[in-house]
């Protein structure tokens, strides 16, 4: 559910971000920042990447057996030759999480099955987070922002 779930995520962006950035190579993947061996992966370079950050499971299950998970996910934009372009793409990528916060099967193609709502939220880190966060993962700051993503499952639904 985490690749399906964070895969939509980067498809639904990558077509908004389409719009307004023509290109013929996508504007946001999904991908790690950094490999084993400390070098950046190959496809991140100019575009806004989103990386999976942590899980967590919602304890308490609502009536009728909705679940809910937390998918949390940094959105970065790794433009290192061009610091105010990187602020360009990002402040477009938050802005479009910001004007659809809400995806549901109905009006997304490619929507996760067994998901019956995405509520995606911005969510605010100190700057100690900040630093852990990208200390942790082992790879420069690059400008960011860090998302949860509320996977709502239906009760045939598996999380």
């Amino acid at each position: 559910m985490i690749d399906t779930t964070l895969s939509f995520l980067a498809g639904e962006l990558n077509g908004f971000l389409g719009t307004i950035f023509p290109a013929s190579e996508p504007r946001a993947v999904l991908s790690g920042l950094v490999n084993a061996d400390g070098s950046p992966p190959p496809g991140i370079e100019n575009r806004i990447v989103i990386s999976f950050a942590n899980l967590e499971r919602e304890t308490a299950v609502a009536a009728g057996g909705i679940q809910n998970l937390d998918i949390f996910f940094l959105l970065s934009s790794s433009f290192r030759g061009n610091y105010a372009e990187a602020l360009r793409f990002l402040s477009v990528s938050i802005d479009f999480f910001h004007s659809t916060p809400v995806f549901i099967p109905r009006n997304s193609a490619g929507f996760p099955e067994g998901v019956e709502r995405l509520v995606i939220e911005m969510v605010n880190l100190n700057i100690r987070d900040v630093h852990d966060l990208w200390s942790g993962m082992g790879c420069r700051y690059l400008p960011s922002a860090f998302f949860r993503a509320r996977v709502i499952t239906s009760p045939s639904g598996s999380s």
